[in-house]
């Protein structure tokens, strides 16, 4: 069987080659009973898709598994030119290699130098496209099905070969090209199998000759946009679906909130690199990203957890660890790579500064309305007793009164029935508030930037998962769809014109709408079809219950077709037939299937939650 391979101190096993790879796999095959083996990218899906039953990713794994990280197996070979094309290349990655820099790698071994877009911009090469970041593992990018927004091109088009491990410990080398109809389909079968057929150890690429981008993006009101989002083009505007054929590299995130109703259309095309070109990259928190980031972080906590405020102190641990390391002169350690800040003049950002900056936009967005809170008779006492804990007068209204409720909770000054009383009537206001409190953090404008493929691509690099915890449900339906879609959306943000409803229905945070072109691996969401793409973001730190709140859009699409993300949160399996779903919008998911059930006889790739998610049976016992 070869050298036995050691766990590491994490509990994780850490394998360096190919060989190592195939011993861990025999070794959960010759167990008995055998082992149960997952492996571990970039850590960006959901963490029950990800690893082995009865872990989540925080502590060790269990014992009796093998949960696999893949940061010491992550060589990228010789970029080849393509013979008689001058234009492309063929490059082959071990399976660990990140698209980018990871920058919550808990082996904080991935960095930029080591990673696969950065080498091949070095050389001259790109990929077709890129997702909204560049964290994850090229395995499990292409493994969940993922994507960048974009009709025209897709990485998907890139890939050409890979080796896959099986469930019976045998190596297949597979090609899009093979001959041989058995190496073919299990190519396509493979492409996109959330690590049920068996381990990608490396993955062949074709790339092209490198690119930069150039575009803008314009904020503005949806009726206003220069897009006809809900109709079929009018006034000179294309239809949502025309744009998204005819721009290069899109996305637009959707604000649906009752009276704020906003929209933010990134584009952008590709531009020839000319010597000297200075990029100006896009900035998606303004010129002051770190205190853009911490203010909007404990903003979105506090209003996540108004229905019992006694949770937030418990839930700002990353919030407090990015503040203390936080300096004001510092670069986006999240973007692209770049020259490091200039550190002569930086200082700490201070919890006063973040607050002042909070209430500052807060008051700004609430001018004229100052005495909204005070001129409520049954709130005056309440605000009366804050101003005693206070120690001093409530000035502007429901600005001072959220800063205050902060800043006091950060102190552990206020007593928690009466923060609780203020959260509750912040609660209550909150449908009627909300298109004044997101103002001034999506104000109307336009931006224009220009940028290496590799760091403009990736738009959402700059967003720290940390401070910016989002959950998703992405839903994936036919291009042609793609007005009908978004009517329903929008009757069903609109709650029937009741802002409370509304406010159920849209929460306080964005949905993220692109596309994505046809795909032939089998599983892909986008197999065979263009597609439009709906992804709704759930802040991870709020405290109501997120299958509530996506469980109507999952009805309200679902007579679409839709396909889900498979990295992304699906529909409980409980909630409904949903196998039967996938069955009915996968033409190839019984092929699928059964493959897998032929690759891997001894289920070692299998886990609850996807045998639970795609109706895999349990292993008959012999």
């Amino acid at each position: 069987m070869g050298q036995k391979i050691k766990k590491g101190l994490d509990g994780y096993f850490h394998p360096r080659s190919e060989e190592e790879l195939l011993a861990l796999v025999r070794e959960a095959i010759s167990a008995s009973p055998p082992r149960r083996l997952r492996v571990r990218g970039s850590a960006h899906s959901v963490a029950r898709s990800i690893y082995t039953d009865g872990h989540c990713g925080a502590g060790d794994p269990p014992n009796d598994a093998i949960d696999v990280m893949l940061d010491r197996y992550r060589a990228i070979g010789p970029i080849t030119p393509v013979e008689g094309d001058p234009d492309h290349a063929i490059v082959e990655v071990e399976a660990g290699c990140n698209l980018g820099k990871n920058p919550y790698d808990p082996t904080r071994t991935s960095t930029w130098r080591n990673s696969l877009n950065y080498a091949l911009q070095q050389a001259g090469w790109a990929l077709e496209d890129l997702g909204g970041i560049s964290h994850q593992t090229v395995s499990g990018f292409l493994s969940t099905g993922s994507s960048g927004g974009s009709l025209m091109y897709s990485i998907d088009d890139d890939l050409v070969g890979f080796n896959l491990i099986d469930g019976t410990g045998k190596l297949w080398v597979v090609n899009r090209d093979d001959a041989d109809p058995e190496k073919r389909d299990l190519f396509f079968a493979a492409g996109v199998s959330m690590g049920l057929l068996g381990v990608v150890s490396k993955v062949r690429l074709r790339v092209r000759r490198s690119f930069n981008i150039k575009g803008s993006q314009i904020t503005s009101p949806t009726a206003g946009a220069p897009v006809d989002l809900f109709g079929g083009g009018s006034d000179g505007k294309p239809s949502l679906e025309r744009f998204l054929r005819e721009t290069p590299y899109t996305r637009l995130m959707w604000w649906p909130q009752h009276g704020f109703e906003r929209v933010q259309i990134w584009q952008a095309s590709r531009i020839e690199p000319e010597p000297g070109f200075t990029p100006k990259p896009y900035e998606e928190l303004g010129r002051a990203p770190q205190l853009t980031a911490l203010a909007g972080s404990l903003f979105y906590t506090i209003i996540g957890n108004l229905g019992d405020i006694s949770a937030v102190p418990g839930k700002l641990t990353d919030w407090y660890a990015h503040l203390d390391r936080t300096l004001s002169g510092d670069g986006d350690v999240n973007a692209c790579c770049g020259p490091a800040p200039d550190r002569t003049h930086t200082r700490k950002i201070t919890r006063q500064q973040v607050l002042d900056f909070l209430r500052g936009a807060l008051a700004d967005a609430f001018a004229g309305r100052a005495g909204s809170l005070q001129d409520r008779a049954h709130t005056r006492a309440l605000l009366d007793a804050v101003e005693r804990k206070a120690g001093g007068p409530i000035q502007d209204g429901i600005a001072d009164a959220l800063t205050l409720l902060i800043a006091l909770l950060l102190d552990g000054a206020l007593s928690a029935p009466l923060a609780q009383v203020l959260a509750d009537f912040l609660k209550a206001e909150m449908p009627y508030l909300i298109k004044d409190i997101l103002d001034p953090f999506v104000p109307i404008g336009t931006q224009e930037f220009w940028d290496t493929w590799m760091c403009g691509l990736p738009m959402d690099n700059q967003m720290d998962d940390q401070l910016w915890p989002t959950w998703f449900t992405e839903l994936w339906i036919p291009v042609e769809k793609t007005a009908e879609v978004m009517q329903a959306l929008k009757a069903w943000y609109d709650g029937g014109g009741n802002a409370a409803t509304a406010y159920q229905h849209t929460g306080a945070f964005s949905c993220e709408l692109y596309a994505a072109r046809k795909s032939d691996f089998w599983m892909s969401p986008s197999y065979g079809a263009d597609v439009f793409r709906v992804d709704v973001f759930w802040f991870a730190l709020n405290g109501e219950d997120m299958n509530a709140f996506y469980g109507p859009f999952w009805e309200v699409l679902k007579p679409f077709g839709f396909r889900p993300h498979w990295g992304k949160f699906l529909p409980p399996p409980s909630s409904g037939d949903w196998v039967a779903h996938y069955r009915q919008n996968l033409p190839r998911f019984d092929d699928f299937l059964a493959l897998r059930a032929k690759l891997d006889p001894q289920q070692i790739f299998v886990n609850d939650y996807w045998r639970a998610n795609l109706g895999i049976p349990a292993r008959a016992e012999r």
